[in-house]
């Protein structure tokens, strides 16, 4: 088997070397795409997830439940919600082929919060907000926090809340 050393590696969204965030601390690497990496990396894992339930838990009282889409999503909001002590709210994503005959998942939500990566079009969030509001027609969607805010599509200031909510309908929760 060929060796490929470590730093011959790129990642595909940031510019970022492997040593970031592909490679793990036992030096193996991570393969997924970089948002994906981010989350699989218990290092980073941990720290967004820190910085999630810091930020989140400031207006915890505004919402009971968190919602996600993908894998990705999974791995932060199932841990953020623990801290918070939320429901979480699994959407499955379009024409996903799954065991589940139920195109959403958890507790019926009154005011939730959507955790997403927010890294292209918003379209994820999109079909949270339709997929929810199909199925508990008075739910309320308080905004949405991106636990990736380097990577995120709208920049971590009020322009870039300005621009989430026109686009999506929504405040961008962690302003910085």
């Amino acid at each position: 088997m060929v060796q490929i050393h470590p730093s011959a590696f790129i990642m595909n969204i940031l510019n970022t070397s492997i040593e970031d965030v592909r490679l793990t601390k036992d030096n193996k690497i991570i393969q997924g795409a970089s948002h994906t990496c981010h989350v699989l990396n218990h290092k980073y894992r941990t720290k967004t997830i820190i910085k999630a339930f810091c930020d989140l838990r400031k207006i915890s009282s505004d919402f009971d439940s968190i919602a996600c889409c993908g894998v990705s999503g999974l791995l932060v909001v199932a841990q953020v919600a623990e801290l918070l002590d939320k429901n979480i709210v699994i959407v499955r994503k379009k024409n996903e082929d799954c065991y589940s005959k139920f195109k959403t998942e958890g507790v019926a939500t009154f005011r939730y919060i959507i955790l997403d990566d927010l890294i292209c079009s918003g379209d994820t969030v999109k079909h949270i907000k339709n997929s929810l509001k199909r199925e508990y027609a008075r739910s309320i969607c308080v905004g949405v926090y991106c636990y990736l805010p380097n990577e995120c599509v709208y920049k971590n200031n009020k322009e870039g809340s300005k621009m989430c909510e026109r686009d999506l309908g929504i405040p961008l929760l962690n302003i910085s």
